[in-house]
């Protein structure tokens, strides 16, 4: 259990930075000379969804990170509360570092990630 919630905190960390370098590179003074802007130049749609994949695989890990912790400290089971909160929350920065679309997307995409949990209980 140790091993399994290090893995999954050191890979939500890892989504994080990859998520603050892209919103750090699409800042107006530097996304001409930033990979952003050489994605942008390619096909702006690529540049989106590396963004909402970014998010998504945050909000699989940290929501798989905060399921293990709780088992882990309080031999319970977490509940639908810690995943909808950590739903929120992702959702929540998304939209504020990339705009409002990537954070709907975001949160549709791992709304399909909450039914997958849901159907696993079964």
């Amino acid at each position: 259990m140790i091993r399994s919630t290090i893995i999954t905190v050191l890979l939500t960390v890892v989504f994080f930075v990859i998520g603050l370098a892209f919103w750090a590179w699409s800042s107006p003074e530097i996304i001409e000379t930033s990979p952003v802007g050489a994605l942008n130049e390619l096909n702006p749609a690529l540049t989106i969804l590396i963004e909402v994949l970014v998010m998504l695989m945050a909000f699989i890990f940290l929501s798989v990170t905060v399921i293990n912790l709780r088992l882990m400290l309080t031999n319970i089971r977490a509940g639908w509360t810690e995943v909808i909160v950590v739903l929120i929350v992702m959702t929540i920065v998304a939209s504020a570092m990339f705009g409002l679309f990537v954070g709907a997307a975001t949160v549709v995409l791992s709304l399909g990630f909450v039914v997958y949990l849901y159907l696993l209980q079964d």
